[in-house]
């Protein structure tokens, strides 16, 4: 009994501690971001306004350091400014070509900043972007961003997985590309692949969807594909969900097995859904496809010397001795790459898979 007081005790006194903060007494950022110009870091942000007719205004600020821009955030500011809410981070594409060294540290050493936060690179300048967010509800570009993650061609990204990339061995960091049209909106358009703390290559919606399949669990595996066929026309189909295995050989090379579970959405007029042949002939189109598409954008990396896919970790957790110098320079350029895809088409209650 004595033990449970105590408990109680601890509890209330660790409560008593903490900072009381109230909801509208304090600026809570929702979206975040950074460009550069020279030497000065430029910072944008939008927080939720409670005693305002606007559900969102906008700050911004410019320091000689990263983390220095909450200085003049918080002398424009007649309330405590907090990050905890802050739910997506736009970085422009200048910024990331820079590096991203300031960004990493940044969110390593906050305790407060989500790790679930999603990042973004803007094609745009960032305080566009963010001006642009306040004509939308809250969390509108952060909804938008994971929608396409979950059911798009994005692969799933956040700032937890970016700090495991910049830090970790063996692996090169990706984010995705956003992009605003003439009319304003925002989109997902392909991604962007760091070498070391600099973005180095774009990559278009096609190859991000390739690169979220060899990097997605399985239930994120999906998104949806058009290309033309044997005949020229078009062929387009959702992929519902997948499962992929990478194995790393002894004599430097490696495999990667995808099998995908597909639904027709259109094909040729010279093609019928019921017909089992026209079926099969499709599923070894798109299987080709899929190989040759992975395969040229495997090679695409090794030309440019980097591994988003994190095909040297793989090779670490397998081998004692490993240099990540040695790997990068001799080992990784020389990977012969070996891709088979499976394709299972669920099409009107018809499926067809490997045979």
């Amino acid at each position: 009994m004595k033990m449970y007081v105590s408990i109680l005790l601890v509890c209330f006194l660790l409560s008593g501690c903490a900072k009381r903060e109230i909801i509208d007494q304090i600026k809570i950022v929702q979206c975040l971001g950074f460009d550069v110009q020279g030497d000065t870091f430029k910072a944008s942000g939008s927080y939720a306004s409670y005693q305002k007719k606007e559900r969102l205004r906008l700050m911004s600020a410019e320091a000689q350091t990263f983390s220095g821009i909450w200085i003049p955030h918080n002398k424009q500011s007649n309330e405590h400014i907090v990050s905890g809410q802050v739910r997506s981070l736009v970085i422009s594409e200048k910024f990331a070509r820079r590096s991203i060294q300031d960004l990493a540290s940044s969110l390593l050493r906050d305790p407060v900043m989500s790790n679930n936060a999603t990042i973004v690179i803007s094609k745009q300048e960032v305080s566009t972007i963010i001006s642009e967010t306040l004509k939308n509800p809250p969390f509108y570009l952060s909804d938008q961003i994971n929608q396409n993650m979950k059911n798009g061609n994005t692969p799933l990204t956040n700032a937890h997985l970016l700090l495991d990339q910049y830090y970790g061995e063996g692996q090169d960091v990706y984010l995705p590309l956003l992009d605003q049209d003439k009319n304003g909106l925002f989109r997902l358009d392909g991604v962007g692949v760091f070498k070391e703390d600099k973005l180095l290559l774009l990559l278009n919606d096609k190859e991000a969807l390739m690169l979220k399949l060899l990097k997605d669990k399985s239930k994120t595996m999906t998104g949806a594909y058009e290309f033309l066929g044997r005949e020229n026309k078009p062929i387009y189909f959702k992929i519902l969900h997948g499962k992929r295995s990478i194995s790393h050989e002894q004599n430097d090379s490696v495999v990667i097995s995808l099998k995908l579970h597909i639904q027709l959405r259109e094909l040729p007029k010279t093609k019928s859904s019921v017909s089992k042949s026209d079926l099969l002939e499709l599923k070894h189109d798109i299987e080709q496809h899929f190989t040759s598409e992975i395969s040229d954008m495997l090679k695409k990396f090794q030309i440019n010397a980097v591994d988003p896919i994190g095909f040297g970790e793989i090779y670490r957790s397998k081998n004692r001795n490993w240099n990540e110098q040695e790997y990068k320079n001799k080992t990784y350029p020389n990977i012969k790459f070996k891709v088979i895809s499976e394709i299972n088409i669920s099409h009107s209650g018809v499926g067809i898979g490997a045979e």
